[in-house]
């Protein structure tokens, strides 16, 4: 399953309508429901290529596919964990309490090893950073989280 996610965003880059016409598009989001979690960063990395390819959004992310990424990036590889990161810059939380639970999900990628990861991190950080809002009530944990942001970037 991991290598045919692989494979069907190859396969997109030679036959882009029969990807289209067989299906293959929505069985990569069935994949994203996959209990092994390098099924899921596949899968993920495999919409995310199509969709740069096509300069279409084919990632659509709800509230059920957000948890099972934010699971499955406990448990991924690096590269995985950078695939699904990126797609998680891209969403749009529905609400200020929904962006700070997934930041918090993903702070302690900020630690991570590899650069790649962290970066990839601090996207997602920044961009629901601005989501959480200005009010009073979330400038303290605006303010903390610029200071998480700080040391990784040094």
């Amino acid at each position: 399953r991991k290598t045919a996610a692989v494979c069907v965003a190859k396969l997109y880059d030679i036959a882009p309508d029969l990807v289209q016409e067989r299906g293959f598009i929505e069985t990569l989001h069935d994949l994203i429901s996959d209990s092994n979690p390098s099924v899921v960063a596949n899968g993920v990395a495999a919409l995310s290529e199509i969709s740069e390819t096509s300069g279409r959004d084919v990632m659509k992310i709800s509230a059920s596919v957000l948890q099972k990424l934010l699971a499955a990036l406990n448990e991924c590889t690096e590269w995985g964990q950078v695939f699904i990161l990126d797609s998680l810059a891209k969403y749009t939380p529905a609400e200020p309490r929904e962006a700070e639970g997934i930041i918090e999900r993903v702070t302690p990628r900020l630690q991570h090893a590899n650069s790649a990861v962290v970066m990839s991190a601090v996207k997602v950080i920044l961009s629901y950073m601005g989501v959480m809002g200005g009010n009073a009530a979330n400038a303290e944990g605006l303010r903390a989280l610029t200071r998480k942001l700080a040391p990784p970037l040094v």
